[in-house]
């Protein structure tokens, strides 16, 4: 029972690496040893191991191997059965793990953005050290395929992202005195909220673009859009309440409700779905930096913390489908992935070096907002004080990385 239970720690490592936009569970998995392995018993679930669960024998195999992987017979039937215990462990870590996560994370993302985004910065770059040292040769050819990939993928970040499936309005601001100079509010100065009850999650909304104060005012009117996409975010007026901003004193009102949101279409989401777990089975490819590329991350995040927490009918139904989708994916991305690694092992992890290289450029802390409303990366200002804290995170995730990355070598291999 302790070498399944070891298992189960792994488990919550990679669920934990799974719901944060950085490190992959695959990444987790070839750090702790145990990735060949996973790759081979997804890769083996199959028809001929359906056909085994029908039958008794196969069933007491389980209990006396879950008792003593020793008992496990070295048939088809035991090494059938060795996968099965060795997922079900894995999975007692991973889904607990998903499940905090998906508590946590999203205040986390609204109100801490650039510090999180450093974070995942230092997560990723950090990362980029596994499948180098996995390379096997370092010939110019190899490079090829992940210099395009590099290239394909800083383009593709770069990209604005679509905002027609997020609600909008707009709320009022006040100020306890008048403004001694013009200011800016900007959707990384400026959160709002709409808390949370017994029926659904918190909410956060930010400014649509840049909006200058002038001095000496007591108040303004902000158009505002909700944070992720979907129709959760058409709230009735007076629903906004909480504000941060880099005003004293700031007060905020919601006259009118906000409108505009809908749900993701339910074909793109299963799409999202299947391109994530693809990407988690990968070592270095965060299927929830897939989802954040997609638009669906937070809209994901909410609908799991929606259906674990508040118990929504319609949040269960979508996130079962969502769960049906990964898990068609996974069975058949693992074939092809196995046979990807046995005759392009060097190319496939560069082209996984490449891509992760192309995505920092979406994790840069340090951005500012068009009058179009258009986030573009800029040098952090003399002065501003998240410089610290975004730095500190930084290091934090690079560290957390290479900690984990020693503590795997020197545990025994699952």
């Amino acid at each position: 029972m302790r070498h399944w239970l070891g298992n189960t720690l792994r488990g919550l490592c990679m669920g934990a690496a799974d719901v944060i936009p950085g490190v992959s569970g695959g990444t987790i998995a070839l750090i702790l040893g145990i990735y060949p392995r996973l790759i081979d018993a997804v890769g083996g679930l199959g028809t001929r191991l359906l056909r085994r669960v029908g039958s008794r024998s196969f069933w007491r195999l389980l209990g006396a191997g879950a008792r003593d992987p020793q008992q496990l017979s070295e048939d088809r039937a035991g090494e059938d059965a060795g996968r099965v215990l060795f997922l079900v462990f894995l999975a007692a870590g991973v889904l607990p793990a998903i499940a905090v996560g998906a508590r946590i994370l999203p205040p986390l993302l609204s109100l801490y953005p650039a510090q999180m985004r450093a974070l995942f910065l230092g997560l990723v770059l950090a990362s980029v050290t596994v499948p180098l040292r996995a390379m096997r040769s370092g010939g110019l050819s190899r490079w090829l395929p992940g210099l395009g990939a590099a290239i394909v993928t800083a383009w593709f970040v770069g990209l604005p992202q679509p905002t027609s499936e997020r609600a909008t309005g707009r709320v009022l601001l006040e100020f306890a005195e008048p403004t001694a100079a013009e200011v800016y509010v900007t959707p990384q100065n400026l959160i709002l909220h709409a808390p949370g009850d017994g029926s659904r999650p918190a909410l956060a909304f930010t400014p649509v673009g840049s909006t200058p104060v002038p001095a000496g005012s007591a108040g303004i009117e902000v158009a505002v859009i909700a944070g992720m996409a979907g129709a959760a975010g058409n709230v009735p007026a007076g629903s906004i309440r909480e504000v941060e901003g880099p005003v004293a004193d700031l007060h905020v009102s919601q006259p009118e409700a906000l409108g505009g949101g809908r749900d993701p279409a339910l074909a793109y989401l299963l799409l999202g779905g299947v391109l994530a777990i693809s990407a988690m089975a990968l070592p270095g490819i965060s299927g929830s930096f897939v989802l954040l590329l997609l638009g669906l991350y937070h809209y994901v995040l909410y609908t799991l913390s929606l259906a674990i927490y508040h118990q929504d009918a319609g949040a269960i139904l979508t996130a079962g489908a969502l769960a049906a989708a990964m898990a068609a994916g996974l069975l058949t991305f693992a074939r092809v992935l196995k046979r990807m690694f046995a005759r392009w092992h060097d190319p496939t992890l560069a082209v996984l070096v490449g891509l992760m290289l192309g995505s920092l450029r979406k994790l840069w802390p340090f951005t500012r907002y068009t009058e179009e409303g258009r986030e573009v990366a800029t040098l952090p200002s003399l002065g501003d004080p998240d410089v610290v804290t975004v730095t500190l995170l930084f290091v934090a995730g690079v560290g957390a990385v290479l900690l984990l990355d020693a503590l795997g070598r020197r545990a025994p291999r699952g």
